[in-house]
Parts: structure tokens; sequence; C-alpha cells
């Protein structure tokens, strides 16, 4: 998931609480967030300069907390940053109470090495995997076989400029004419 998808869909789920969110979606809002804080506090701290400039000693009974635009920053990402924060600990296979670890000291750390668990690739109480199960176009899961034979497939256009040898055309030859014998003569209904 990229950046602007992750984004975005962490925004649409402002307010859900239930099912999973995928490390990448967790930790591309993590980092619009600390870079949005970075920010903020860089602007703040050129208002407190100004207020110690101005006030001296008194500057911090001049100062008004809504003033600053990191208290803005923080009311605005927190609901949708806790909810993605419990979705990710459900996506790991925690509970979403591990959220409280935040009021413990150093819980903020344990939080962080959870968040970075991989997902349960198994279905849980709080919904499939968040990056979903990986399935083939008409629905059945993807084996590694097929990826493998797609992945056979793109290799032969990078041949393409290539002039093909006599045996290469034998051996194709004879791979189209085994194809041919057993899947559509073999399909054909006999009369």
């Amino acid at each position: 998931m990229g950046p602007i998808t992750a984004i975005s869909t962490v925004l649409c789920k402002t307010f859900t609480y239930s099912g999973r969110a995928s490390r990448s979606e967790y930790w591309w809002y993590y980092l619009a967030c600390f870079i949005l804080a970075f920010i903020c506090l860089t602007v703040d701290s050129f208002a407190v300069l100004k207020l110690v400039a101005l006030h001296g000693d008194e500057a911090l009974l001049h100062a008004k907390p809504f003033a600053f635009t990191t208290l803005w920053a923080l009311v605005a990402t927190a609901p949708a940053f806790l909810s993605v924060t419990v979705r990710r600990l459900h996506d790991a296979g925690f509970s979403g109470f591990w959220t409280l670890l935040n009021f413990v000291p150093l819980g903020a750390l344990v939080l962080v090495i959870l968040h970075m668990l991989p997902s349960r690739g198994s279905t849980t109480v709080h919904g499939t995997p968040a990056a979903g199960p990986k399935t083939s176009a008409n629905g059945r899961p993807l084996t590694v076989d097929a990826h493998k034979r797609a992945m056979q497939g793109y290799a032969l256009l990078y041949d393409t400029d290539k002039t093909p040898t006599p045996e290469m055309q034998a051996a194709r030859k004879a791979e189209i004419s085994d194809y041919y014998r057993n899947n559509v003569l073999k399909a054909a209904p006999s009369a």
C-alpha cells in the first residue's frame, strides 16, 4: 500500500475501531503525523522565541495554549491515529486494549515493537488479513506455481528482440503440439 492510499484509508476509517490495518497503512500515517508535528513544532518554536523577545521572563504568562499549531495538529490527528493503532494491533493478533500501554512507563516502546510485528495470515475475530488473501482473477487462491509461471511469461517479453535458434523453434513447436494434443484434442467430444 502506497503512502497516499494508506493515509486516505486511515482518514476514511477515523472512527472505525474494528477490523485490521496493515503495517504499511499504520507506518505511512505515522510518518505523515511525524512530519506534520515536526513542521508545527518548528512554527511554534519561532512563536515562543518571539514571545520571549517581547516579554522576557514573563513570556509564559502571555502564552496562549490554543495559539500554538502543535496542539491543533494533535487534536486533528489523534482520533485517526488511535483507530489505526487499535486496528494495527488487531492485525498483529492482539486486543486493542494494548493501546493502554501508552500510560505505563516504557509502554510506548512495547507498542512500537507490537506494531512492527507481521500480520496474522489467518482469519481471526477481527476479520481477514489487512493485505487480503492472494487470489487470481477467477477468485482461486494464488499458488506459488501460478506466480512463477506469470513471471516466466514476463521474462519472455525481454527476449523479443533475440532471433530464435532452430533448436528453440523446434522446442516451441513440440510444446505447442503437446499442448494441442493434450488439451484441445482431448477435450473434443468423440462421435
